[in-house]
């Protein structure tokens, strides 16, 4: 590969636009955001907006925008930021247009889906894990908390050459690390993803939280389960820098209401509105609960541990994301979860 390769990032949500802005500061001009719809015209007209929440200023950076990779040279590297959900067909649409060749993918997805369905279309795809808070809030402009940095690995060994390539490309945007524990590192993640559909639930960040203290304790006891059912499952722990350890977790659980837990500034200063929050707040009903919240069920299940608050979650989560939805107050979530849990008891003891 040349030293200055042609790099397409697809996808223009909050992970798309942010990473495309900090790589774009390196005044690289092989690169390009593929994105559609509304947000086209938006990124032409204002460039990529970026807001560093503890900064009052906001950075406009003017990036090359295609709706198509038809448009440009062939891309030696792919980065790919869509949703799950929309993955499938995303991927269906960049074989098409790119014919016979094989460039590098990098898939930016949470959970382990990227990893059934990019093999089926490319020949080298990477995988990485997203270690920060992101969101937008416009068509062209993200607000996140500080810069964090991305963990990549692959399925196949004699990939580690196109990982480099990939990790050339981010590292001068943000800290981007290699890794030979991809499974380890995707699954951290995902028990860091728990919390997704209960923020959307109590529409954090779109609606102001009546109990701090109870938001943190489901929050807390909710992410206790993930890291059990990873250790049970035989994963081991990943660094994932910014988001927290199982020992904060764990340490957590002892007193999760106390302002002295060392998740309580993670939930309620450094957490923004999910990706699920803002596909239930524009009345999206596909959602990725099933990817990241109901995969993890599936695992606890094949691993004997159990997931009294998360599959309460779930459950709500299926029946209240509609169309319609509107968020409910953490203290009636709480409520809820714990009806659930007692009628789940209750049934268990008649049979």
């Amino acid at each position: 590969m040349e030293n200055k390769p042609i790099i397409a990032v697809v996808g223009a949500g909050a992970i798309g636009l942010s990473l495309t802005g900090w790589i774009s500061l390196q005044k690289n001009r092989d690169l390009f955001l593929l994105a559609r719809g509304k947000s086209v015209p938006e990124i032409r007209s204002h460039g990529i907006q970026l807001h560093q929440t503890d900064q009052d200023t906001v950075s406009s950076i003017r990036v090359n925008v295609i709706e198509s990779l038809e448009e440009i040279p062939s891309p030696d590297i792919i980065i790919i930021t869509v949703k799950n959900y929309d993955l499938d067909q995303t991927a269906q649409t960049l074989r098409r247009q790119l014919g016979n060749r094989q460039p590098i993918i990098a898939s930016l997805q949470n959970g382990v889906e990227n990893q059934r369905i990019l093999p089926k279309y490319f020949s080298k795809p990477t995988f990485g894990v997203i270690c920060y808070n992101a969101w937008r809030e416009g068509a062209s402009k993200v607000s996140y908390v500080k810069r964090g940095h991305v963990v990549i690995g692959a399925l196949k060994r004699e990939l580690q050459p196109e990982l480099q390539s990939v990790a050339n490309v981010l590292n001068p945007g943000l800290t981007c690390f290699v890794t030979d524990r991809l499974q380890d590192a995707v699954h951290c993640k995902l028990a860091i993803n728990l919390i997704n559909a209960e923020m959307a639930l109590v529409g954090f960040r779109k609606r102001s939280i009546e109990s701090e203290k109870i938001l943190v304790h489901i929050t807390t006891r909710l992410l206790e389960e993930g890291v059990n059912v990873l250790q049970a499952a035989g994963f081991k722990e990943h660094y994932l820098g910014v988001l927290p350890s199982w020992t904060e977790i764990r340490t957590a659980v002892n007193d999760p209401e106390s302002p002295a837990n060392p998740l309580h500034d993670f939930i309620i200063n450094r957490v923004g509105p999910t990706s699920m929050t803002q596909d239930v707040f524009c009345g999206k009903t596909n959602t990725e609960l099933e990817s990241l919240n109901g995969y993890m069920l599936g695992l606890a299940d094949r691993s004997g541990v159990p997931m009294p608050i998360n599959q309460a979650i779930y459950e709500v989560a299926k029946e209240r994301f509609c169309s319609g939805f509107r968020p409910i107050e953490e203290i009636e979530l709480w409520e809820m979860i714990n009806d659930r849990i007692l009628n789940r008891s209750l049934e268990l003891h008649r049979n």
